[in-house]
Parts: structure tokens; C-alpha cells; sequence
């Protein structure tokens, strides 16, 4: 490579290398001219002879040469077409990717994620309006400044979406895990392509690994285009159904699915924090990443003060949002008494409201039944067989509301109901029946009613009382299997004591309030926890805990070298997070240096929770 740390392009000195991607290494430097840092970033010298890859690096300068915008990494300057080197001059940044940010400190709440995302978002919706498409949006392109303003960068495999352009030939460029299922199978991309990379960043973000992984980049490839991953919601309860749903519709397999530009996925994302008490996600990433834990112990109050009144100003009109709200305050805090009061009142109202949609049934089939009489009554007879005297003839006999029907559970309501509501009444008080003298005595459910309105035949079929349902109460208790996955795993209910699962299988007894079951296993793997609702019924509660992630460190002596870890690219010196599939704890990573002299090769097989360095061998 012909630019060296030390050496002067232009007017630009060459200071220090700072990173490395795919296509150029990333130098910092000092415009002498308006004595201020800058980076410079120079495309490798392998590919420096490509005609193929000395366009499109030209492209990716004269495309963000365009964007001028808060969150997107200005370009100042660029080499012209016919210069020795291809370099681009863009402002410095001093702060992490959002890969580093992830591996140092994981966000507690979803809130931030969806925060982080927001920004990136309106990145994207500036780029799209000029014309332009990412098509590589991952972490390692999104840099944290050191005053939190989030900053998307590498517009190095941009594309122009005018008559210009060139056209998409379907070669995979770009981070595969990231990749949208029209990409891999070459189909044409537009811009809800970057809504799909921009979905699988929010996951990542919100539950702390990829959607789709795989034991092999063609396993991988086909669990993106079979849209194949674990619900946000089941991953991390914290998430809730609000962002879950953004999460979906941003990850949706077909493009039609999904928002139909990245301004209605902001808009989804900045009404879902605005639900949560966060107006202002620009000054609160400010703070967050000046300071993250405490940041997090101090959202833990505003998120609950929030999701409480949400939950509350829902309840009265919709009750499912309502309780979904207060599910989520609830996996913040479990025990709090006045979001577990608020659950309860809404499991009554329901129970209210199915009871009387019950009565109202029964007071339906009251009504039919009454009109069945009346028919009855109505009905010419046919000729007796012989006619009682006079003396024996009398008016005929209303049945009583709670003596002819069964006996149910709340009569008092269905008695207050006239039980010759609906009828003509002069016909009811002329109308005479042979044989009945007086009221029938109350029966019993299921006992057979006597004839009304006529005699009955010895021959005729009994006549049938139409069922009743009776609801029995609910037992006291629910009993819940839990399948947990890794073997020695704990588990403790509603933060009381953590208990040892043996075997993989537990069986406990919860009463039924609601209750927080969660799982862990130290030596191995994160933690996770499920909700168990007042209303909902004993069953199994799987639980398979994610991998811990491993951490590579690659190290180099030599200047001017760069690498890339599985095939992604990464920083010298700096720790680059190693995920694992919920099936598999360990496997083989290959670490590659490069430099003018050559590439160097290592696969090493790291673990969850190990941090292993990796050191380059050359001279």
C-alpha cells in the first residue's frame, strides 16, 4: 500500500491507522490547510488494481458526497479518478461501533435499542430521499460518537436508484447474517431492503443476538429466506407486543410486508418510545452513553411510571393493550403492587363480562322458550278424546320465571325479566289449556318438564330440557412443567429462592395471581424469564438459554495491517464478540490478516464466555 502512517496525500498527514473493512483501511489524520482531524480512508492496493473496485469505490465518494445530514458521516473530500490512490476524506469520528458498544455493555431495556434505531432511521430516510441505498447496514457501519450522536457510515457498496445506476447483478456484497431474503436470492433491492438490515439491528439490539443464525453460511442463508427466527417477544420479555410487532413487519420475508419506507418504521418506533415516556431519543442516547448503568437504574422508575399510566389510560377502552402494557411493567418490576392491582381489576371486569354474556345467553333462551309456549298455546288442539265438564276448565297458568325454567346460577337477574315479555298479552289471558289447574313446582336442572299448553300423549317423546352450561370455578392452583435447556440450570418464581433443576425438568404449583418464573445458568449462558398471566392455565414453559458470547482479540506489531474475524471486519487491539446458536457452545473461527506482503490465516475453536488473543505471525 503506497500510504503509510507518516506520509502526506495532498494536503492531508497520514497520523495513525484506526480500522479496516472490507474494501480500505481506515487511517486518522490532520488536514493541514484548516488544521482539523479527518480520516482517510484509502481502498486496499489488492483491490486498488481492479477497474471493478476502483468504481465503485468512486461511486461510494460521489454518492455520500451528496448526504448532508446529523446522523450520516460527512465526506469532505475524495481522490480524483485518475489519482495513484483511491482515497476518501471524511470527518473523524472518536468514539466505538456499535458491534464495540454491544460487546462492552449489552442494553438492559428494549427502549434504548429502539432509540438507537431511531437515528439510524432517519439516516436512512435521508439517503433513501436522495436516491441512495445502504444495502449493508450492520453494526460495524454505525459509529457512537463520544457525545452519543449515532453516526451510519460506509456508503462503500451504495447504489444509485436513478437512471444512472448501475444495474444490481445480484452479487452478494455485504455482511450475509444482515442480508434481506431478495438479496441472497437475487432479486431486484430497493429500499426496503435496508429496512430489512435495519429490522435484524433492532433485534440484535433489543435481544442481544442475530435473528438467524447458522452452524454454516448456506444454513444461514436459508434461515433469512425462509424467514425463519425466534420471536423477539419469547427471546426477551421486556420487548413487549408493540415493538415486537416493528420488529416483524421490519423483518417480514416478501417486501410487500414490510413499511413501505423507513419513515413509517421511524414513526412506528418513535410513537413505541413516546407509549414508554421518551420524547427526546437524541439527548437521551446523550446520556445513556456517557454513562450506561446508571443511565439504566434511573430509566428502570421513568419506564414504570410511564407503562402505569399507558396501562391505565387504555383500560377503560382496550383492555388487551391495556394488559399488554402492564405485562411489561411487570417484568421490570414483579412485584410492584399497583400494576398487579391494575391486572387483577381487568381479570375481574373480564370475568364480569363473560358472566353476563352467560346470562345474556340464558335470558335468550329464556325468551325462546316462552315463545315456544306461547306458539304452543296458540296452536289449535287436536279433538279430545273426551270433554271435561265445565267445572274442570280453567284459565290457563303462566309458568313462572325461576319455577318452570332450571334452576342457574344468578336467577334473581334473569327473574327480574317479565316472563311474558315479548308476548300479546290478551291472547296469553283468553288462551285455555285442558289439564293444567295450577303452577308446576320449581324443577331441578336437568329434571323433565311437564306438558304445557296441552295434554301430552303416553306415546309422545318426553320433552327435553335444552342443556345448561354450568362453568365450574377454576382450581386454586396451576400446575407448570418447566424444559429447560442447558442441564444445571436453575430457576426461582416471583424473585424467591433460585432452586436446582434437575434433569432438565421441574414441576411447580403457582396460585393464580401472576407470577415471573426466571431461569439461569451462570457458568454458561444468559438468563431469561416468561410471564405467567392470573388468567392463564398450567401447561409447559420452555426455556432454552442463549450462549454467553466469546471474545476474540487480534493483535498485530506490524503498521499497516489489517483483519477480519468470520469474515466480518474488525479492529486491532479490540475485542470482537463471538455469538453462538442456542444448540451449539463452541466452535472454530477463522481470524485473517492482511497487509501488501500477504494474508495470514488462524482458526481457533473458542467457547462461550472465553476470551481468546489472537496474535499475527508476520515479520
Amino acid at each position: 500500500m503506497s500510504i503509510a502512517v507518516g506520509q502526506r496525500v495532498d494536503k492531508y498527514e497520514v497520523a495513525e491507522q484506526v480500522g479496516q473493512g472490507g474494501m480500505a483501511v481506515v487511517y486518522r489524520g490532520v488536514d493541514r490547510s484548516l488544521e482539523r482531524v479527518v480520516a482517510i480512508k484509502v481502498l486496499h492496493q489488492h483491490l486498488a488494481g481492479h477497474e471493478e473496485a476502483r468504481a465503485r469505490f468512486a461511486r461510494e465518494a460521489r454518492a455520500v458526497a451528496k448526504l448532508r445530514h446529523e446522523n450520516i458521516l460527512e465526506i469532505y473530500d475524495f481522490a480524483d479518478d485518475d489519482a495513484r490512490d483511491s482515497y476518501i476524506v471524511t470527518e473523524f469520528i472518536d468514539g466505538p461501533t456499535l458491534t464495540e458498544s454491544l460487546a462492552d455493555h449489552l442494553p438492559r431495556y428494549p427502549e434504548i435499542g429502539a432509540m438507537v434505531m431511531t437515528q439510524v432511521c432517519r439516516a436512512l430516510a435521508h439517503a433513501h430521499s436522495l436516491g441512495i441505498l445502504h444495502r449493508d447496514v450492520k453494526p460495524e457501519n454505525i459509529m457512537i460518537r463520544t457525545d452519543g450522536v449515532v453516526k451510519l457510515t460506509d456508503f462503500g457498496i451504495a447504489q444509485m436508484l436513478d437512471a444512472q445506476r448501475m444495474t444490481v447483478t445480484g452479487q452478494l456484497l455485504g455482511s450475509p447474517a444482515y442480508m434481506s431474503p431478495e438479496h441472497i436470492e437475487g432479486q431486484p433491492l430497493d429500499f426496503r431492503t435496508d429496512i430489512f438490515a435495519a429490522g435484524v439491528v433492532l433485534y440484535q439490539l433489543v435481544v442481544g443476538e442475530l435473528p438467524f443464525t447458522g452452524r454454516n453460511p448456506h444454513e444461514l442463508l436459508k434461515r433469512i429466506s425462509d424467514g425463519v427466527y425466534r420471536d423477539p417477544r419469547q427471546a426477551n420479555p421486556l420487548v413487549g407486543n408493540e415493538l415486537g410487532r416493528i420488529i416483524d413487519t421490519a423483518l417480514a420475508r416478501a417486501k410487500e410486508d414490510r413499511y413501505r419506507d423507513i419513515t413509517e418504521m421511524l414513526s412506528a418506533l418513535e410513537r413505541y418510545l413516546k407509549h414508554s415516556g421518551i420524547d427526546e431519543p437524541r439527548q437521551e442516547l446523550s446520556r445513556y452513553f456517557d454513562a450506561p448503568v446508571a443511565y439504566e437504574l434511573a430509566l428502570r422508575e421513568r419506564l414504570l411510571a410511564a407503562l402505569v399510566q399507558r396501562g391505565r389510560e387504555l383500560a377503560g377502552s382496550e383492555r388487551v393493550a391495556a394488559l399488554d402494557v402492564f405485562n411489561r411493567a411487570l417484568t421490570i418490576d414483579p412485584d410492584n403492587a399497583d400494576v398487579l392491582a391494575q391486572v387483577h381489576a381487568l381479570s375481574r371486569r373480564q370475568r364480569t363480562r363473560r358472566m353476563l354474556a352467560l346470562f345474556g345467553g340464558v335470558l335468550a333462551a329464556a325468551a325462546l322458550l316462552l315463545g315456544a309456549v306461547q306458539v304452543l298455546r296458540e296452536a289449535p288442539a287436536p279433538e279430545p278424546a273426551r270433554v271435561l265438564p265445565p267445572a274442570q276448565v280453567g284459565p290457563a297458568t303462566e309458568p313462572a320465571a325461576g319455577s318452570e325454567l332450571p334452576a342457574l346460577a344468578g336467577d334473581s337477574a334473569i327473574a327480574a325479566v317479565p316472563a311474558d315479555a315479548g308476548m300479546d298479552a290478551s291472547a296469553a289471558s283468553a288462551s285455555t289449556s285442558p289439564g293444567l289447574g295450577s303452577q308446576s313446582p320449581p324443577q331441578r336442572p336437568g329434571s323433565r318438564r311437564p306438558g304445557v299448553g296441552r295434554e301430552q300423549s303416553p306415546d309422545a317423546a318426553p320433552r327435553r330440557d335444552p342443556p345448561v352450561a354450568s362453568a365450574p370455578p377454576g382450581p386454586a392452583t396451576r400446575a407448570f412443567t418447566l424444559n429447560v435447556s442447558p442441564l444445571k440450570s436453575e430457576y426461582r418464581v416471583d424473585d424467591g429462592p433460585w432452586l436446582p433443576i434437575a434433569r432438565s425438568r421441574a414441576t411447580l404449583e403457582l396460585d393464580r395471581g401472576s407470577h415471573v418464573v426466571e431461569v439461569r445458568n451462570t457458568a454458561c449462558c444468559e438468563s431469561d424469564q416468561q410471564i405467567i398471566a392470573a388468567d392463564a392455565p398450567g401447561g409447559v414453559l420452555d426455556f432454552t438459554l442463549g450462549y454467553l458470547p466469546a471474545m476474540i482479540v487480534p493483535k498485530c506489531p506490524v503498521v499497516a495491517v489489517g483483519v477480519q474475524v468470520d469474515g466480518q471486519p474488525a479492529r486491532l487491539d479490540r475485542k470482537h464478540p463471538i455469538f453462538f446458536t442456542r444448540s451449539l457452545g463452541q466452535r472454530a473461527v477463522v481470524i485473517t490478516f492482511f497487509s501488501d506482503d500477504g494474508t495470514d490465516e488462524h482458526t481457533v475453536q473458542v467457547q462461550y464466555n472465553e476470551t481468546k488473543v489472537v496474535t499475527c505471525a508476520f515479520p
